[in-house]
């Protein structure tokens, strides 16, 4: 009897934690349809960016470069990927950006890329998995790549694609965004291999945008790292001059 009583709480508990969790009928439709939303009427935009790049060997970081630079999304193309993204670098290990080297590890893209939830034409692709963190405040979404799935729209899906997706229950928000691929996906499509964003509310004018405010990046081996925080979001009204900062050696997400 007393081990009876002692299951009770937790069949009880475990109950309740079933019941608060919605279902994914209800969730995904949601979280795409906020996600096109977001797309189509976030504005051009600009923002400082802290980047720390790394070239680790044997887990000791043998060279280290860090840059504060201005970001800038313009919105000048048709979806799905509607931004076309800037570096403009201001310092280079807190000297004048007279000439940049190649960085030990650069992501191109990552903001733009990480702005939204996905692209509705790929949700076939994807086996999906809800639970829950934090005592039902968060709801975490795991999406897993189909294996062997015939859809024309999966084929742009780089192999092996696995993400996580944290949501606040109360508002459906996106949180924070884990992407994986495999590391031959990251090798031969020059995608980036392991890619972790967290968002947070953003003032453009007199609207609220949850935007990318951390960002984190990793090659298969761990030996290439970044490391990025965004800070002083602005609509970017005016033209736009590029400066040394596009490494046409960069990972895409």
């Amino acid at each position: 009897m007393k081990l009876s009583f002692a299951l009770l709480p937790i069949l009880l508990y475990q109950s309740a934690h079933a019941q608060q969790l919605p279902s994914l009928e209800t969730l995904l439709p949601k979280l795409y349809d906020n996600g096109q939303s977001y797309r189509a009427t976030l504005p051009s935009l600009t923002c400082d960016e802290s980047i720390t790049s790394q070239e680790v060997r044997n887990g000791k970081i043998r060279k280290e470069m860090k840059i504060e630079s201005t970001l800038t999304e313009v919105r000048d193309r048709p979806e799905p990927n509607p931004f076309t993204e800037h570096h403009a670098f201001k310092t280079v290990d807190g000297l004048p950006p007279k000439h940049v080297t190649k960085l030990p590890f650069l992501v191109q893209g990552g903001f733009a890329n990480g702005l939204g939830f996905a692209l509705p034409s790929t949700r076939e692709c994807f086996d999906f998995h809800l639970d829950s963190q934090d005592s039902g405040k968060t709801l975490r979404l795991e999406l897993d790549l189909k294996p062997g799935i015939d859809i024309p729209a999966c084929k742009t899906v780089p192999e092996g694609t696995r993400k996580i997706v944290l949501v606040d229950a109360a508002t459906n928000r996106i949180t924070h965004v884990e992407r994986t691929v495999s590391a031959r996906a990251s090798k031969g499509r020059n995608e980036v291999y392991f890619m972790a964003i967290d968002y947070g509310p953003q003032k453009l004018g007199d609207e609220t945008f949850w935007l990318p405010v951390k960002l984190f990046a990793h090659d298969p081996n761990d030996e290439g790292r970044m490391a990025v925080t965004y800070s002083n979001f602005h609509r970017f009204t005016g033209q736009l001059k590029v400066l040394p900062g596009d490494d046409p050696g960069a990972q895409n997400p």
